[in-house]
């Protein structure tokens, strides 16, 4: 039987459809969007690359990074992303403010603040985003001291004069090192007048931290634990930062010691010891007593942990609204209609809907209500006030001129007679 051309090229086709296809190479890139008009991410090989797309269909790399560093690929896209949206904005990338702010984030921030704190790296965050927005797409050569003041006039107006004078402060400290990265020649934002702002003070007395500490004790575990840390804040003088991670190891023959949170980069580490007293030494063991069962921290959570700066104001502040409520009838109304909203809000969730937001009492502004930090002042003023020989020891400022400058909240300057 003759098989003519045309049926033998058609029955090798066949064959060749019906017979399996082995993988002679390695997987070939993809391209994938990334949520930015233009902006591509591509999955080679070996590395991840993010590209632009011009409208001339020109294409630029802006980032890349190693297959499998997740740490170098989360770097490389926040920068691709950020000079994506530069692009599209018409302005520099090479070279920009916001590429100066980066680096500092990444480069000299580790090093240089020695609060490298899950709070701390929150707040620092929030300024790089504020002085980005401001800043970033500016030339660092073209910075000058007037941009300065603007920034510290529409962070005012935008309602926060005084966090505008911090973030400028850290602005400050950032072209310091951009001098030393040859990138501005001198500091525009040197020996600036910063936004005015009210300082307030809230004073309170011993009284106030006992009657909080003996209606604590008849709470609940975690209400114990605030109780006992307002009293021992009260009796060691210890800053909040220092009491909320209390470490039992601090615990010793002589009293209760603790390393100084409060220090810059490169000092050396201070502890402070407060002898014991057989006041101090009940509450400590009170302190223990609020846990089921042993903790290494002497305020733990639930899970024997110390508590992060946002669940430690949290339970608080439930804390102070469940205590004015026992004294104030109209707190206590106000509570009891704040739980209901507590219960709608849970409900809503469940279902999946939502709710308004709770706008009802605010205890913050009950003349009763204080924060572990407002403790420490009223230490170091009975401690003034009682002209103990100990008081700059106690308050453990390097200049004494601190300890009365933001620490004396006496209302009544006693003295003898001179004659």
């Amino acid at each position: 039987m003759l098989i003519t051309t045309e049926k033998w090229e058609s029955l090798k086709k066949r064959k060749a459809r019906e017979m399996p296809k082995l993988q002679t190479s390695l997987r070939s890139s993809r391209k994938e969007r990334t949520g930015i008009d233009r902006l591509y991410k591509r999955v080679g090989k070996r590395k991840v690359s993010w590209y632009y797309q011009y409208p001339d269909n020109r294409s630029e790399t802006l980032a890349s990074a190693p297959l499998g560093d997740k740490k170098a690929i989360a770097d490389a896209d926040r920068s691709a992303k950020r000079k994506a949206l530069d692009i599209q904005q018409g302005v520099v990338v090479a070279g920009s403010v916001a590429e100066m702010i980066e680096r500092f984030r990444d480069e000299a921030a580790p090093e240089h603040y020695k609060d490298q704190s899950k709070d701390g790296l929150a707040v620092r965050a929030g300024a790089y985003a504020n002085l980005t927005k401001f800043f970033g797409a500016m030339r660092p050569m073209a910075l000058k001291t007037q941009h300065g003041y603007q920034y510290l006039e529409a962070r005012a107006k935008a309602g926060a004069p005084a966090k505008a004078n911090k973030e400028l402060s850290l602005m400050s400290t950032i072209c310091y090192f951009a001098i030393r990265w040859g990138l501005i020649e001198a500091n525009p934002f040197n020996d600036m007048i910063q936004n005015r702002t009210e300082r307030k003070v809230r004073t309170i007395y011993r009284s106030q931290i006992i009657r909080f500490y003996l209606w604590a004790r008849r709470q609940t575990s975690g209400y114990q634990v605030m109780g006992c840390a307002s009293m021992f804040t009260y009796l060691t003088g210890f800053r909040a930062a220092e009491v909320r991670p209390f470490h039992v190891t601090g615990f010793g023959k002589e009293g209760v010691r603790v390393i100084s949170a409060k220090r810059k980069k490169g000092e050396d580490e201070v502890t402070k010891l407060r002898e014991w007293s057989p006041r101090l030494r009940t509450v400590v063991a009170r302190a223990k007593q609020a846990h089921t069962a042993s903790r290494l921290f002497l305020f733990a959570n639930a899970k024997g942990q110390p508590y992060t700066k946002s669940g430690w104001g949290s339970l608080w502040a439930d804390a102070m609204f469940d205590w004015i409520a026992s004294f104030d009838s109209e707190v206590s109304a106000a509570l009891a209609a704040k739980r209901e909203w507590e219960v709608r809000y849970r409900a809503a969730r469940k279902a999946k809907t939502t709710i308004k937001p709770y706008e009802g009492y605010k205890i913050t502004e009950h003349p009763e209500y204080f924060t572990l930090s407002d403790i420490r002042p009223a230490a170091i003023t009975t401690k003034l006030r009682n002209r103990s020989e100990d008081v700059y020891e106690f308050a453990g400022h390097a200049n004494p001129a601190t300890t009365h400058r933001f620490y004396d909240r006496r209302q009544e300057k006693r003295a003898k007679a001179t004659e």
